[in-house]
């Protein structure tokens, strides 16, 4: 019979006694002569015992007989290949033996061969973190983040430049070059994290999936104007009023109310988020000791984020919900692809469980058949299903680049000069830019304006692909959202039934009225909005084919 002694219930410290006898040396080494008898004895008895082969192995590392326990380990291992013990005492040689890259790995085998969060369980996550630690320290994750940025720097056509900068506030962010007026992609990171290679390579992929999807001609701009934050802020009016009764100053409730917004759309990116991961899970096997620390370092944070008590005092439930959601998907992953289960550490509800994992499942379908641009899709929907579609908007990257042509289109030609300059070149245009000239210089000083009259030429060209119905809801919906006022110079308002895109107060107005122009004519003067001619004036520049 297998002789049951302490050691198998305390793998890390297997020394309890002499630990409490005062570390004595000679205690020490006794404990380990009477153990390692005991299962030679069961091994004599029973050689096909694992359990005592594994525990032999295990007491020989602690005494530094490390080509003799990785006998036992072997035999073991070919006896039980699926004992977890086995994989996590593989991490304790290898880890004497300053192998830390088979120590990491054997560490996270021991977790997934061991789903109950046990000693052996804890003591293998704690293995594996160590591991990790020692990997960063030793290498230089450098030589990974610039293999990739040179295969992307020929992908997309463009120079990628890495610069250091301490003073960032987040670990690493990139700024694409056509978003930036630049030839080049700047991508700054903060030195100071220590798992910044991997937050890099995660900016890396980023400007990768957007490069795909940009030929795929799907890629979009996440967006988030001052009008999303003002919604927000308003929608959680009732919440802030109770933090002010109870003596909170109303300057950092918005202060906070408006961090709440910045983080939760930084969650909304989760698919994205999850996409990106499993890609350099999938293609930077070297990356992962960074990624395994970074990952968990972010899922803590989450879980301190929605379960603090301090938290939970201040922050509103609905919101905190939300986030919650999306972290626990990202715990859902992690236990996915390192067998860490961080889920019971958040807290949930019943149905924030439930609601992570339908979205995890849906995650895992997608991902089986996705091409470049899918991730946006799921975005959206996660984003509809948890009602926070108005706080950003998609837009797609095609037309906001043909809606930013058109404006600037537009711009120049009211300002071209006006005929009989009596200069050479406005001799050769053409007749119908000497049309356009004529026409609007015809204009000018009938107090006309020309910002609005713009926009409702972009309004009217971007109702022509609409039917009547279609018109008939926006103009309705304007209304409702509108019809109270419009502050001219702001910015960042939306029409939901107008999909990614973002206006001006000018630019809304000049669709409420267009819209309208075309539902409802009959009731356009009740709009009491002073744009009659700038109206006019837009019909006769698309009907002479202005704009």
């Amino acid at each position: 019979m297998h002789t049951i002694h302490p050691l198998n219930d305390f793998l890390f410290e297997p020394f309890p006694k002499a630990k409490e006898a005062g570390n004595n040396i000679d205690l020490l080494k006794q404990e380990i002569e009477t153990v390692m008898k005991d299962d030679e004895c069961a091994v004599q008895h029973k050689p096909d015992d694992y359990v005592s082969l594994t525990q032999i192995a295990i007491n020989l590392i602690q005494k530094g007989s490390l080509d003799a326990a990785r006998q036992y380990l072997d035999s073991a291992f070919a006896l039980n290949p699926a004992y977890p013990n086995i994989y996590y005492a593989f991490a304790l040689l290898a880890d004497a033996e300053h192998h830390s890259r088979e120590a990491f790995e054997m560490s996270v085998v021991a977790l997934f061969k061991n789903p109950k969060k046990d000693l052996l369980y804890q003591q293998s996550l704690r293995s594996a973190m160590k591991a990790a630690s020692e990997i960063i320290d030793e290498e230089i994750g450098g030589d990974i983040v610039n293999a990739y940025a040179s295969m992307l720097e020929e992908e997309c056509g463009k120079k990628i430049v890495i610069e250091a900068d301490a003073g960032l506030k987040t670990a690493a962010k990139i700024e694409f070059a056509e978003n930036h007026d630049r030839s080049y992609h700047l991508l700054k990171y903060n030195p100071d994290y220590p798992t910044v290679h991997h937050l890099i390579m995660h900016e890396l992929a980023h400007l990768h999936f957007a490069t795909q999807a940009r030929q795929e001609g799907k890629n979009k701009r996440f967006v988030s104007y001052n009008e999303n934050k003002k919604r927000f802020l308003a929608s959680l009016d009732e919440d802030a009023r109770k933090l002010s009764k109870n003596g909170y100053d109303d300057a950092l409730i918005k202060e906070y109310y408006t961090m709440l917004f910045q983080r939760l759309n930084q969650q909304i990116n989760t698919p994205i988020d999850l996409y990106i991961e499993d890609y350099l899970f999938q293609n930077y096997p070297a990356l992962m000791p960074y990624q395994f620390l970074s990952l968990l370092g972010l899922i803590q944070e989450g879980i301190h984020a929605t379960t603090d008590e301090q938290i939970l005092t201040i922050a509103p439930p609905a919101i905190l919900s939300k986030s919650k959601s999306f972290n626990l998907v990202n715990a859902l992953h992690f236990k996915k692809r390192y067998g860490v289960n961080l889920i019971e550490e958040h807290q949930p509800t019943s149905s924030e469980r439930e609601q992570a994992e339908t979205f995890y499942r849906e995650y895992e379908e997608c991902r089986t058949r996705h091409t470049p641009g899918d991730e946006y899709e799921l975005l959206q929907r996660w984003a509809n299903q948890l009602y926070l579609q108005n706080a950003f908007s998609l837009v797609e990257e095609p037309d906001y680049r043909e809606q930013s042509d058109l404006i600037e289109c537009l711009s120049a030609e009211v300002r071209v000069d006006l005929p009989g300059k009596g200069d050479a070149l406005s001799e050769a245009a053409n007749p119908a830019d000497k049309k356009m000239q004529l026409f609007t210089g015809a204009h000018q000083g009938k107090d006309i304006n020309m910002a609005v009259t713009r926009f409702m030429v972009e309004a009217l060209h971007y109702f022509k692909k609409l039917s009547d119905s279609e018109i008939n809801a926006i103009a309705i919906q304007t209304g409702l959202l509108y019809g109270k006022g419009i502050t001219p110079d702001a910015e960042g308002y939306t029409i939901p039934l107008i999909a990614a895109k973002t206006f001006t107060g000018y630019q809304v107005l000049a669709y409420y009225y267009v819209s309208q122009a075309k539902a409802f004519p009959e009731y356009l003067l009740q709009l009491q909005l002073p744009f009659d001619k700038e109206y006019e004036f837009a019909l006769e520049m698309v009907g002479m084919g202005g704009g």
